[in-house]
């Protein structure tokens, strides 16, 4: 039969056991926000440099369009003057 002492010792025990647990997932807590913060960071500068891209993409088709436009005005004109010649 236990006593009142053993009870109080194994009631102790537990007591401690729970605090080093709770401790635990603090520290724990902690360490995870820490990475989400980072994976937070690294997922906007990602975003920002995604956006940049699809600018600079938006810029180049818009430059290639009006190249190929003036190639195709070139050509026209050579076709029409070949036209007017032969």
């Amino acid at each position: 039969m236990l006593t009142d002492v053993d009870k109080m010792a194994a009631l102790e025990a537990k007591v401690k056991e729970l605090i080093k647990h709770s401790t635990g997932l603090q520290r724990r807590t902690v360490q995870l926000e820490s990475r989400l913060r980072e994976a937070d960071a690294k997922l906007e500068t990602h975003a920002a440099d995604s956006r940049r891209r699809e600018k600079e993409r938006e810029w180049l088709r818009g430059r290639l369009h009006k190249i190929l436009g003036e190639l195709d005005l070139i050509e026209h004109r050579e076709d029409n003057r070949q036209a007017g010649k032969g």
